[in-house]
C-alpha cells in the first residue's frame, strides 16, 4: 500500500521546515511569493492532500456542520433537496452534519460544531451568545450577519421574482396577479415582499392568492385570479405546468389573453417541454458554494463575512409576449 504523503514530505522536498509548509499552503505568514510558489508545486507534484481532521484537533475546530431548523425543514420539496445537498457535499469533504431544532436553541450551547448554518425560516437571532463566544462561523439565507464571522448566502429568490415581474410589465401585463405557497418558507415572505415593493412601485393592485402546499387547491385560486381580470400570473410557488394545462383548457389565448410565469426551484424539464416562461433558482448549489468559501479545519486570522451569489436565470417560453 502507498504510503500518503506528510507535510514532512513536503518541507523535506522544499528544503524549508514544516511551519514554513503550513503556512504556504494556507497562505499565511511572511513567506517571500517564490517560496511560498515552489512549496505549492512540490505539494501538488508529490500528490500531497491536507488532513482536515488533524488540522481542526490543532484548531479547537470540530468537524461537524451544525444546522438550525425550522420545525417544518423538510415538508416541501425545494427545502427536503436542499437539506439534501448539504448532507452530500459536506460529506464529500469530510464533516459530519449536526441537526438541531430551532425550539431547542440550548443544543447549540457546547455543540461539538466547526460552523453553525441557520437555514431558511429560523430567525438569525435564534444564533447564541455561545455561538458569538466561541467565533463559530454562521451561515444565513437572505439576512444581514449576526456574527462577524461567517456567509450570507443570497438564494437569487428577490431577484427572481423582480426580473418576472419587470418581464411581464415591459410585455404589456398591467394586472399581475401573484400566487405564493400558504406556508412559512422563507421564499414565500422574500416573493411577496418583491411582488408588494413592485405593485407600491408601478401603482398598480396587489392581486395575491395562496395555495396549499399541496396544491389541493390550484384550480380553484387560478380561477379567483380570472375572475379578478388578471391579464398575467406569476407562480411563485411553481406548479407551471398545471396552471398551464388549467388555462389551456379554458377560452383564454396564451399569452394573447393572458401570460404566464412559473418559479422554478427543482426541475424545470416540464415547464421547457410545455413552453412555460421560467424564473429558474438553484438552491441546491449553496451547499457546494458555503464549504468552498468557508474553511472550517481553519482558524482566520481575523474575522470575516463573505457572500455568496447563487445563480438564477430567465428561461423565456411561449407563455410571454
Amino acid at each position: 500500500m502507498t504510503r500518503a504523503v506528510t507535510l514532512r514530505d513536503v518541507a523535506e522536498r522544499a528544503g524549508v521546515s514544516t511551519a514554513a509548509t503550513s503556512q504556504a499552503l494556507n497562505d499565511r505568514g511572511h513567506l517571500k511569493a517564490e517560496t511560498r510558489e515552489r512549496i505549492k508545486a512540490i505539494a501538488l507534484e508529490l500528490g500531497y492532500t491536507p488532513n482536515k481532521h488533524a488540522a481542526a484537533l490543532r484548531s479547537g475546530r470540530s468537524m461537524s456542520f451544525g444546522v438550525l431548523m425550522a420545525a417544518d425543514e423538510s415538508a416541501s420539496l425545494p427545502r427536503y433537496q436542499r437539506l439534501t445537498s448539504l448532507l452530500h457535499a459536506a460529506s464529500e469533504h469530510g464533516f459530519t452534519v449536526t441537526l438541531i431544532p430551532q425550539d431547542r436553541p440550548d443544543l447549540v450551547r457546547g455543540a461539538p460544531i466547526g460552523a453553525l448554518y441557520v437555514s431558511s425560516g429560523c430567525a438569525p437571532e435564534s444564533v447564541t451568545e455561545d455561538v458569538v463566544a466561541r467565533r463559530i462561523p454562521v451561515i444565513v439565507d437572505d439576512a444581514e450577519l449576526p456574527v462577524a464571522d461567517g456567509i450570507s448566502v443570497c438564494t437569487g429568490y428577490v431577484e427572481a421574482a423582480r426580473a418576472g415581474l419587470d418581464l411581464l410589465r415591459e410585455t404589456g401585463a398591467t394586472r399581475i396577479g401573484f400566487l405564493l405557497e400558504d406556508s412559512a418558507a422563507a421564499r414565500t415572505t422574500l416573493g411577496e415582499r418583491a411582488y408588494e415593493e413592485f405593485s407600491r412601485d408601478h401603482g398598480t393592485d396587489v392581486l395575491i392568492q395562496r395555495v396549499d402546499p399541496a396544491g389541493r387547491h390550484l384550480a380553484r385560486r387560478v380561477s379567483a385570479f380570472l375572475d379578478d381580470g388578471v391579464d398575467a400570473i406569476f407562480s411563485f410557488c411553481g406548479d407551471g405546468p398545471d396552471i398551464y394545462l388549467q388555462l389551456e383548457a379554458g377560452a383564454r389565448v396564451i399569452p394573447r389573453d393572458l401570460q404566464l410565469i412559473a418559479l422554478c426551484a427543482t426541475d424545470c424539464e416540464m415547464n421547457r417541454r410545455l413552453g412555460v416562461t421560467s424564473v429558474c433558482v438553484h438552491p441546491e448549489r449553496a451547499a457546494d458554494a458555503i464549504f468552498a468559501t468557508l474553511r472550517l479545519a481553519e482558524i482566520a486570522p481575523e474575522p470575516s463575512a463573505r457572500v455568496i451569489n447563487l445563480p438564477w436565470e430567465i428561461t423565456r417560453g411561449s407563455t410571454t409576449r
